[in-house]
């Protein structure tokens, strides 16, 4: 017969805590989209300030010079040349850089195509039928802002989707701008949120293993204290519950006596009442090692309640059953106990009964060894019936 194995009963706070790891898992989940979308969000407005913010520190470097200018230290082409050649300098990244036009769409500064300095291309259009420049001289009028287009990056006449700010130094009629590549920011978007949800999600689930390891630790121990007595260490009553429905499909499907010996140790309260209970808990302890070390491996040993313990297992006939009842009882015969060096022995009473197609259930024929057990304690104990 198959036994069932006590480390797969699970208390209901076990499930419990299946069903709360699952729904952790749930979680885990919705926060990871929830972290995404918004600190993604956050990385892009971040990005979007930056290019907004080197756009105002190069109108601050344009206004400078113009200063300079004003002061008479520079000319204006000087002045000019000067702020331009710095603009120029002023890259970052794989394809940032600051670019500047006229409010015309005259190209003064481009570093990556600088071809095109000096060219007109107010009327040009970008892939997407845009006037590109004609928007820019229209936004800048209206104190700056955002657009979208599209532009080819450094060393490439392939056209991308860019977003851009833009603003105008009315003094010189420049407008000055600087953008980001929709594609690189999302790229860049997704491995700084991937970067940082993974090290979250690895703590997270880090945290959460141990968390989860220890509480079954404890749980696997109350698991193991549900199922077992914890004086004989013998499987509890309650663990019968657990294993009955097994018990009878087993019996079912395969070739088997299903048989189940109940045994009562005899006159057990005057072994607590004349040598006291610490002397009562050794007889049990040692009725429940010769019940165990008896029975075959695949048998069901309980402690049922007090004195009284059970066994069931399935037997090739119902006289191997009496025959392991036999010996127990032979067994526990022999035991001698000491206290206050006075020797004392016990004996056990024991009745077995087999499980019928006509019993309902696995009780059924527990009610039947019960009266068994009786029967022995009447016919003067220390037998088997």
């Amino acid at each position: 017969m198959q036994k069932l194995s006590a480390a797969s009963y699970r208390l209901p706070i076990q499930k419990k805590l299946m069903r709360l790891s699952g729904y952790i898992a749930i979680g885990i989940f919705a926060f990871l989209l929830f972290f995404y979308y918004s600190f993604s969000s956050s990385l892009e407005q971040e990005k979007k300030a930056q290019s907004k913010n080197l756009v105002e520190s190069s109108l601050g470097i344009v206004n400078y010079y113009h200063q300079k200018y004003l002061a008479k230290e520079l000319t204006l082409e000087q002045a000019q040349r000067s702020a331009s050649n710095i603009l120029s300098s002023a890259t970052y990244g794989d394809n940032g850089y600051i670019w500047v036009n006229t409010d015309t769409g005259t190209i003064i500064v481009q570093p990556y195509i600088p071809s095109l300095i000096g060219k007109n291309m107010f009327d040009w259009q970008d892939s997407t039928g845009k006037y590109i420049f004609r928007d820019f001289a229209y936004l800048a009028e209206q104190g700056g802002g955002w657009i979208t287009y599209s532009w080819p990056k450094q060393n490439s006449k392939t056209e991308h989707p860019k977003i851009a700010y833009v603003e105008n130094f009315k003094p010189w009629g420049w407008l000055v701008g600087s953008g980001i590549y929709l594609d690189e920011m999302q790229n860049d978007i997704f491995w700084a949120v991937a970067k940082t949800s993974g090290i979250l999600v690895f703590g997270f689930i880090l945290f959460m293993t141990l968390a989860m390891l220890t509480i079954n630790h404890f749980i696997n121990q109350l698991s193991t204290m549900a199922v077992r007595d914890g004086l004989t260490n013998l499987y509890s009553k309650r663990f019968l519950q657990e294993i009955a429905p097994t018990l009878i499909t087993n019996n079912a499907v395969q070739n088997y006596t299903l048989a189940a010996l109940f045994i009562d140790i005899d006159h057990f309260k005057s072994i607590n009442d004349s040598h006291g209970h610490a002397r009562g808990d050794k007889v049990l302890m040692q009725v429940a090692k010769i019940i165990e070390s008896t029975s075959k491996s695949s048998d069901y040993c309980f402690r049922y309640g007090g004195e009284e313990f059970l066994v069931i297992g399935a037997f090739t006939d119902n006289n191997s059953a009496y025959a392991l009842a036999e010996k127990v009882r032979s067994a526990v015969e022999q035991l001698s106990f000491q206290h206050n060096k006075v020797s004392f022995n016990t004996t056990v009473s024991i009745g077995v009964a087999f499980y019928t197609e006509q019993d309902s259930s696995i009780h059924q024929t527990l009610d039947r060894a019960d009266g068994k057990l009786y029967k022995s304690k009447m016919l003067g104990r220390n037998c088997v019936s």
